[in-house]
C-alpha cells in the first residue's frame, strides 16, 4: 500500500471487492503492463499498476516497460509530491478538540499503543490528537517495512511512482496527476468519521498477525504479476477493516472521466496502484466496457 501520500501507500489495506476477478481477467493474463487501444485512439497507450513501496530498481527489472514508456507522449500518474505542500496538507490528519484515548476503551488504547512502538518505536502519546487512519497507516507501514525487509532491500531506490514521473518530466513529456495531495488526504482522513476510524484500528490491531501477513502476500502476488490472484486476495480481507469502495471503486469511475480525453489526445504510459487494475470495478474493465481493448503485455 509518496514518494507519495500515506493514502497511496496502503490503498491495499482493507480492500473489499467482489469476487468475480477470476471471471473479469482470466488466469493468462497475468500482467503488470497492459496495452489499450480503440477506434479513437491514433496510438496504443499503456496502462501499469505499481507497487507503491517498490523502487525504480524493480521497475527497471521490467523489460516490457522500457519501449512504452519512451514512446509515450504523455505520463499520467495518481498525484505528484511536492514536499513544500505537505505541511498544507497535513493537517488534514489532525482532530483538535478530539482523541484517540476518548474513542476506544482504555484496554484498547494500551493494545494499540504497543503495537505502533513495537512497530514504528512511536509513543502513541505524541499522537493522541491524530486521527486514527493515521496511526493504521504507521502500523501497516511497519508490517510491510518489517515482513518485506529482504525483498525491499533488495530493490533499494527511488520510489517507483516518483520515479516514473520523474521519468516522464525529464523527457520533456506532458505528466499528468489525477488527484491533488490535498485531495488525496481528503479523501483518506475524512472518508469515515472519527469514531469508525478508531473502531477500524482496534479492528486492524486485534488482527495483527493476519494485516502482517497480508502484506508479505500481496507482495508475493504483485511480483507474480498475478492480478487476478492479488483481487482474489484482496476480497479475502477482514470485512470489519472497513468498506474500500471509495478507495478503489469510485476512484476508478472518476478517473474513467478523464482517461479517455488524454489517450484520445497522445499516447499515455499511465501508472496507478496495481489494485485499481483487476476485477469488474477495475480500470481494464471499465475501459473495455468503454469500447477499448485491452491485452496484457508480458515481456
Amino acid at each position: 500500500m509518496r514518494f507519495s501520500s500515506p493514502f497511496t501507500r496502503f490503498s491495499a489495506l482493507a480492500f473489499l471487492l467482489v469476487c468475480l476477478a477470476l471471471n473479469a481477467l482470466g488466469q493468462s493474463d497475468k500482467a503488470l503492463l497492459w496495452k489499450i487501444t480503440g477506434p479513437d485512439l491514433s496510438e496504443p497507450s499503456y496502462l501499469f499498476g505499481t507497487y507503491h513501496l517498490l523502487t525504480d530498481n524493480f521497475f527497471n527489472t521490467l523489460t516490457e516497460t522500457a519501449g512504452p514508456l519512451k514512446a509515450a507522449k504523455g505520463v499520467v500518474v495518481e498525484t505528484i509530491i511536492d514536499s513544500a505542500q505537505l505541511a498544507n496538507v497535513a493537517g488534514v490528519m489532525v482532530m483538535p478538540g478530539q482523541k484517540i484515548s476518548n474513542l476506544v476503551t482504555q484496554a484498547d488504547f494500551k493494545l494499540i499503543a504497543a503495537e505502533l512502538k513495537q512497530t514504528m518505536g512511536i509513543s502513541l502519546a505524541q499522537f493522541d490528537q491524530m486521527k486514527p487512519l493515521t496511526i493504521a497507516v504507521m502500523i501497516t507501514l511497519g508490517y510491510a517495512q518489517k515482513r518485506n525487509a529482504e525483498t525491499l532491500a533488495r530493490y533499494a531506490g527511488k520510489p517507483m511512482d516518483y520515479h516514473i514521473a520523474a521519468t516522464g518530466k525529464r523527457q520533456t513529456k506532458t505528466v499528468t496527476q489525477l488527484e491533488t495531495m490535498e485531495e488525496q488526504f481528503k479523501l483518506l482522513y475524512d472518508a469515515f468519521p472519527v469514531e469508525e476510524q478508531a473502531r477500524q484500528l482496534v479492528a486492524l490491531v486485534k488482527q495483527k498477525e493476519f494485516a502482517a501477513t497480508a502484506q508479505v502476500k500481496l507482495l508475493q502476488l504483485y511480483l507474480a504479476k498475478d492480478m487476478p490472484g492479488l483481487h482474489a486476495y484482496a476480497e479475502s480481507m477482514p470485512k470489519d477493516l472497513g468498506n474500500s469502495d471509495f478507495l478503489l471503486k469510485n476512484r476508478n469511475e472518476r478517473w474513467m472521466n478523464v482517461l479517455p480525453g488524454l489517450m484520445k489526445k497522445e499516447a499515455q504510459f499511465i501508472a496507478v496502484g496495481a489494485l485499481h487494475l483487476p476485477g469488474p470495478d477495475g480500470l481494464i474493465a471499465l475501459l473495455r466496457k468503454a469500447g477499448y481493448t485491452a491485452v496484457p503485455i508480458t515481456q
